[in-house]
């Protein structure tokens, strides 16, 4: 009795699991043109992860932003210093960076208020 038990357990939470991803793949069919087409993605290009900044030399902040509504807005910060620029892209000198392993944040957010956001570990010396 417990055997049949089980494999009627089994068989109820295999055909759930059939019947969610029918379900998912059906909404997401219907959607996928406009869901891909607004994908908001966000990649920091500089400085790079691992990159030492030091010295009193300018470094520029960077990224490749794609899709999102027009207008987006910028919000570069650091882990350790905060809010650092609501531009695009910046330069920043090292020396005005506190020293050490910082995550550097882009959060990006479109006119429909999707967001997405990119980041780096970098060291400042």
């Amino acid at each position: 009795m417990k055997w049949v038990l089980l494999i009627a357990l089994c068989l109820v939470l295999f055909c759930a699991g059939c019947l969610e991803q029918k379900d998912s793949s059906a909404q997401s069919g219907t959607n996928s043109g406009e869901k891909s087409a607004e994908k908001l993605t966000v990649t920091i290009t500089s400085p790079k992860a691992g990159e030492i900044l030091q010295g009193n030399k300018d470094v520029s902040f960077d990224a490749v932003v794609s899709a999102g509504k027009a207008p987006l807005s910028y919000r570069w910060s650091s882990n350790i210093d905060g809010e650092l620029s609501t531009s695009r892209k910046f330069m920043q000198n090292p020396s005005r960076l506190s020293k050490g392993g910082q995550v550097i944040i882009l959060e990006v957010t479109d006119a429909a208020g999707n967001s997405a956001q990119g980041s780096v570990l970098i060291e400042v010396m």
